[in-house]
């Protein structure tokens, strides 16, 4: 430090504790002195919707069109449909201020199997009736009745989070134009033969009694002998176990000892298959073995699709009940013996055993075959257990005739479509999987044997023991089809299932514009730009939507997959009711207190919404994470916490003090706000002719500030968007450069003034912009505030109706030199304040005053 400056210290000390007793006794009348963030919210959002800021405006520039990935009318939003909401909205208000026209349309799923299950297990909660007690009609007109609850509560928790989507396009997915779309699609994939019906193995849950698809079902690995509760047992079942069964070869003495994880299904057994090359059974092939249990003799065949490794090398043929044997069983022209019904018991053909459920049955046929000597020993096994997503059942694998749909032809075209960058995914790293996925994906079963849902379009008639189906667009057309064929007198029957939900919520980025007919919204907004989702379901919803999209209009259905991660609680965990973790975006925004949160969850068992097992989790959970309640925040903090993390992450990490911090990011603006307008309410606003190097310093890190941020948006970074203008406010702003004009405005030279005050407020207006689409309820009110008394600060109801901040508008500010050549004057000041801090204890309370001095000093 120079003698001048230290000086200009001594010379300024006397300065300081005057300036700092005027701001502690001036006092800004019609100013608060904090952010009422529950009043303001939602007197904003009616400004929003009043002044029709969420319908799309046209004009020549490129509309950014999005559909809101539609929640379930199961329940209530969590944390995790926040994100997404967020993230949109987010980039829907930061398209709309720069001048783009946005079309985002909010969507609601009917959830066929979820939605079903639920309102089964509030009725038998609450009334102690389930649904075959009232009657399907009954039954229906109370799951709409739980819908139209459902939906008004999620709008209105979207309203909350900020959500600027055009409530006039609204849209559900058991909507009559939807049912128009959804019958459309389906006689077009007929009428292209990628629609059939077949009789084959399918994934089943006795819990809900229906097919359930592939991606709906869970793999949950082990390595040792594990328990599980399994839904309609009151004990836990044994799982990570091989028992080693013998089977004696017919008119010999040895045996073939077959290792099996599924001695119940030992009544199906139609044969002994080992590998063709494995020469530990070459003897036996071609011979038979007693079947004990049947009674009957079944014999060794070879097929080169047994695992030589698994087991002893030799394995039983269930094909009813396994998709490797009821391929082998193919191959050889097997015999199929059903043994586990609909409802997860065994058939008649298990004889002594009939109608005991799987896995009782499981444990006495294991005693009945140690009994008869058979059972060799159990042993701890590496295995998978097949759980259905939506009731937690383990899934069986039964023989069905059901409706399928062709899906090699179509994946081929999704995979094409990543491939010729006609589909961008972001993040590029799920490419690999979206691969791997398509190339080896199995035919769509669509069938569905639930109430909820729509009715798939099938018909049947039966002439001379034959049946024949049509897939018709109305009961009248089928009806016509086939008096036309049969004559009059035929009877026309009607397939009883119900569409898989996710064949529904396929088409809906082309259903919500109109189509199947060529609407006026169909020619304009379709493709959508992008679509934001979970990465979760990039399977389940994105890579369907991408293949009927291609199909059905010839066209890929959106151009961007944006996928954020999993969101997780503080330990690291997936955020899920079955977890008891999850978080409602409410409590977040509002606050609770432990009672209260107990409270609520002990509501939502009684309500038949969480069993007593989540419950206890749930309750466990929330004293662990929040043993003192959640304070209160406000949306914006939420928001801002939400996509301060990287979404692109596999998983996002929650921790509720992130919240408290953004809620001080916010206050900091505040605060910041009130000094501009105490110090500059009074002071000439113009452009300085001399400007002061503090303040050219600013206006070049608010111009970076600003680049950095439509990079960031633009690269779909909204972590870098919140670190950009952290660092710029918290940091530069505040820390520094609004310190060192508190002393700049005791200098008597008018031209610091005039400097100060125009960059000042030139900061505070852009900064209020830029911070619009992350914080827009903070943004907005302090705005409006502020221009009633800058008139540099444009006079409109709200920053919707504002320019975004472009980079070329603030190039002129940017100084690099001057950056590089303050940033070794703030690691000085840095150290500084590196050795205030540590004598701090010793100096005197006024010991943080030097500290400020000397940022002032230096800096200028």
């Amino acid at each position: 430090m120079t003698v001048m400056q230290c000086k200009n210290l001594q010379r300024l000390n006397s300065y300081y504790k005057y300036c700092c007793n005027k701001f502690s006794t001036q006092h800004l009348s019609d100013f608060p002195k904090t952010f009422n963030a529950k009043e303001a919210e939602h007197e904003w959002y009616q400004i929003w919707k009043n002044n029709d800021y969420f319908t799309i405006k046209d004009n020549e520039k490129e509309a950014l069109k999005m559909l809101l990935p539609p929640p379930n009318v199961t329940g209530t939003l969590h944390l995790g449909h926040a994100l997404t909401v967020v993230i949109q909205d987010i980039l829907a208000r930061w398209y709309r201020m720069k001048g783009h026209p946005v079309i985002w349309i909010p969507a609601f799923d009917h959830a066929g199997i979820a939605t079903q299950m639920m309102v089964e297990k509030h009725l038998f909660k609450t009334k102690g009736i389930n649904k075959s007690t009232m009657g399907k009609d009954q039954f229906l007109s109370f799951v709409w009745k739980w819908k139209n609850e459902k939906q008004n509560i999620m709008k209105s928790q979207l309203e909350t989070l900020g959500a600027s989507l055009d409530w006039s396009r609204e849209y559900f997915t058991m909507s009559k134009n939807h049912n128009i779309a959804v019958i459309e699609a389906l006689v077009m994939l007929n009428k292209r033969n990628l629609l059939y019906r077949r009789k084959d193995l399918i994934n089943w849950s006795p819990t809900l009694c229906s097919t359930i698809s592939d991606i709906e079902v869970e793999r949950v690995y082990l390595t040792k002998k594990t328990q599980f509760q399994v839904p309609g047992y009151k004990r836990m079942v044994t799982f990570g176990e091989i028992a080693h069964i013998a089977y004696p070869v017919k008119d010999s003495k040895h045996e073939i000892i077959v290792a099996t994880t599924r001695p119940e299904t030992v009544f199906g057994d139609v044969a002994i298959a080992v590998h063709p090359d494995d020469e530990r059974y070459a003897k036996y092939i071609g011979r038979q073995v007693w079947h004990a249990l049947r009674e009957t003799y079944i014999p060794v065949i070879s097929d080169p699709l047994v695992d030589r490794e698994y087991g002893t090398g030799a394995i039983k043929v269930t094909p009813a009940h396994d998709p490797l044997d009821y391929q082998i069983a193919m191959n050889h022209q097997l015999e199929i013996i059903e043994v586990i019904d609909e409802h997860g018991n065994i058939t008649e053909t298990g004889k002594l055993f009939k109608g005991l459920p799987r896995f009782i049955a499981r444990e006495k046929v294991l005693n009945e075959l140690s009994n008869k000597g058979l059972l060799k020993s159990i042993s701890d096994h590496n295995m998978y257990v097949p759980l259905c997503s939506r009731s937690h059942d383990v899934v069986e694998y039964l023989l069905k005739e059901q409706w399928f749909i062709k899906c090699e032809d179509m994946a081929r075209k999704a995979i094409q479509a990543v491939k010729q960058s006609h589909l961008k995914i972001i993040p590029n790293s799920y490419e690999d999987s979206w691969y791997n996925y398509l190339n080896n994906i199995r035919d769509w079963c669509i069938s569905r044997q639930i109430w909820w849902g729509h009715p798939i379009p099938a018909y049947y008639v039966t002439v001379e023991g034959k049946t024949e189906w049509i897939i018709s667009r109305t009961k009248d057309d089928a009806k016509t089809f086939v008096q036309n064929k049969y004559g009059r007198d035929i009877k026309l029957y009607k397939d009883q299932d119900v569409l898989d939900t996710w064949f529904s919520s396929a088409i809906l980025p082309f259903a919500v514009m109109g189509w199947p007919k060529k609407s006026e919204d169909f020619e304009k907004y379709y493709p959508l730009t992008l679509m934001e989702t979970g990465s979760d379901i990039l399977f389940f919803w994105v890579a369907r939507m991408v293949m009927l999209g291609l199909e059905l209009t010839n066209c890929i259905p959106f151009n961007e997959v944006l996928l954020h991660g999993l969101l997780c609680d503080t330990y690291g965990k997936k955020m899920s009711k079955t977890t008891g973790n999850i978080v409602s975006p409410e409590n977040i925004i509002n606050g609770i207190t432990l009672n209260d949160l107990v409270a609520q969850m002990k509501e939502s068992y009684n309500a038949g919404l969480v069993s007593e097992s989540a419950l206890k989790r749930m309750l466990s959970a929330n004293k662990r994470q929040f043993p003192n309640g959640i304070p209160e925040h406000g949306t914006d903090a939420l928001r801002m916490t939400l996509c301060s993390h990287n979404i692109k992450k596999q998983h996002i990490k929650f921790d509720i003090m992130e919240f408290q911090t953004s809620k001080f990011f916010l206050n900091k603006i505040w605060q910041a706000s009130k000094y501009i307008l105490l110090m500059t309410g009074e002071q000439v606003y113009q452009k300085p002719t001399n400007m002061t190097i503090i303040d050219q310093w600013i206006l070049s890190r608010l111009s970076l500030m600003i680049n950095e941020v439509n990079d960031s948006f633009s690269q779909r970074d909204f972590h870098q968007v919140v670190a950009s203008m952290k660092q710029f406010l918290y940091y530069e702003f505040c820390d520094y450069y609004l310190e060192s004009t508190k002393w700049g405005y005791k200098d008597e030279d008018t031209d610091i003034h005039i400097s100060h005050t125009y960059s000042l407020r030139k900061c505070l207006e852009a900064f209020l912009r830029i911070s619009a689409p992350i914080i827009p309820y903070l943004s907005d009110d302090l705005y409006k505030k502020l221009s009633n008394k800058f008139p540099e600060f444009v006079s409109i109801p709200s920053l919707m109706e504002g320019q975004y901040p472009m980079p070329e508008q603030f190039n002129e500010w940017r100084d690099i030199s001057l950056d590089e050549r303050i940033n070794e004057v703030i690691n000085i000041i840095l150290k500084i304040r590196a050795i205030m801090g540590n004598a701090s204890k010793k100096l005197n309370p006024e010991g943080n005053y030097y500290y400020r001095l000397c940022v002032y000093v230096l800096i200028h």
